[in-house]
């Protein structure tokens, strides 16, 4: 029996691993190899690894019958194909990604849970709140995210290689659209490249008009609305989530309109959706933060340092709003995420926990914004507490 022919239930996550690796061995991988189970990825020698989860998501949504397409299709992920380290062989295979921050953070994490990890700084642009611009080298085979270091090499600014992938991205096809409405069209290239036609104002513009609203809730999807009505507006919503839903690799939350030939985030003036698309948001966080607590957990852990690392937490009003909370406790120094409301927890003499009460970010920041460090460089943001306010102060 085959390994393909083993694929004909859902494993657990390590049998899956298991299949995985024994599948890259059959397809010539003789390196050190091994399972990560805490990342959920498989670790080839000391620096290159391979996140499971978007192959773990495929596999479980294909058929059965469709499962041996999936292991080939991600198969490439195993193939390291060496850059070149002159700029004129490797402009062409150059193409521009659009990546949630959040992708950036196990690079940041990744030296300081193994020493043995190089630096594995990006490539990247600020892109928008919850997105990072990258660069990709691209072929027929493999998809690598560049790091600086290429760049150094090359010794080519990342504004110039930003342009030459953005022109190599015009260059790859004539517009793939389907029209879901008379003003709705989703993308269909289906090329991992469909996201960063977003960089293409003039591509929205021919598809959907000079008024064109985009999203690009996944890798894989690129939606735009061709005006600004509030049902058109609830449409292009309601299938950006269902892409995320559906496909995973989340891009983006926000939706986009073109100015001088840039897309920059539109804020919709109809208080429903923008609502709406402010609970997506908050969705989309409360996942960000959780693996941002798990990265942190571990490097406190290996570090030795105690810092507690506190949730965000999402609640339902009885207007049916979503919110989210935060908790900050006394006598514990924390990292807070930044929620719609704080929790405080406060101790009596007897060292018991009591409520203290819940009042609005804004308000508490207003008050004890002193004692609420940003911490550097961190995505999502947190706040460092160390000591805990007076809660008179704040009317509790």
């Amino acid at each position: 029996m085959g390994i393909l022919d083993l694929f004909n239930r859902t494993p657990t996550p390590a049998k899956f691993a298991k299949i995985v690796m024994q599948a890259a061995r059959e397809r010539g991988v003789d390196g050190p190899m091994a399972f990560d189970a805490q990342n959920f990825r498989i670790v080839l020698g000391k620096n290159d690894v391979i996140n499971l989860h978007h192959f773990y998501h495929d596999y479980c949504q294909a058929p059965r019958s469709g499962r041996d397409e999936v292991v080939s299709r991600y198969s490439h992920l195993f193939v390291r194909v060496d850059i070149p380290d002159d700029f004129a062989a490797a402009r062409k295979n150059l193409l521009p990604v659009l990546r949630a921050r959040t992708f950036l953070q196990a690079a940041r994490f990744a030296p300081l849970l193994d020493p043995d990890v190089r630096d594995s700084r990006h490539a990247m642009a600020d892109f928008s709140e919850d997105t990072a611009l990258l660069l990709a080298y691209d072929t027929e085979h493999l998809t690598r995210i560049l790091g600086a270091s290429h760049l150094e090499t090359w010794g080519v600014s990342l504004e110039e290689a930003i342009a030459i992938a953005r022109d190599n991205l015009r260059d790859l096809a004539v517009e793939q659209f389907v029209q879901i409405s008379p003003t709705l069209f989703a993308s269909d290239w289906n090329d991992a490249y469909d996201s960063s036609r977003l960089l293409l104002a003039d591509l929205a513009h021919r598809v959907a008009g000079p008024r064109a609203v985009a999203m690009v809730p996944t890798r894989g999807r690129m939606l735009l609305s061709a005006t600004r009505s509030k049902g058109d507006l609830l449409a292009l919503l309601q299938n950006a989530k269902a892409a995320i839903d559906q496909e995973g690799r989340r891009v983006s939350t926000l939706m986009y309109e073109f100015v001088d030939g840039q897309p920059v985030p539109y804020v919709p003036e109809d208080e429903e959706v923008a609502s709406l698309l402010a609970d997506l948001r908050r969705i989309a966080l409360q996942e960000d933060y959780a693996e941002q607590k798990q990265l942190l957990d571990q490097v406190h852990d290996k570090q030795g340092v105690d810092l507690f690392v506190a949730t965000y937490m999402l609640y339902k009003g009885e207007d049916d709003r979503i919110f989210s909370v935060a908790t900050w406790t006394e006598g514990v120094e924390a990292l807070l995420p930044r929620a719609d409301k704080i929790a405080f927890v406060a101790m009596n003499d007897a060292g018991e926990t009591r409520n203290a009460g819940v009042l609005d970010w804004a308000k508490v920041a207003a008050v004890a914004g002193h004692l609420m460090q940003p911490e550097p460089d961190s995505y999502p943001p947190r706040y460092r507490v160390k000591q805990f306010p007076a809660l008179a102060s704040l009317g509790l």
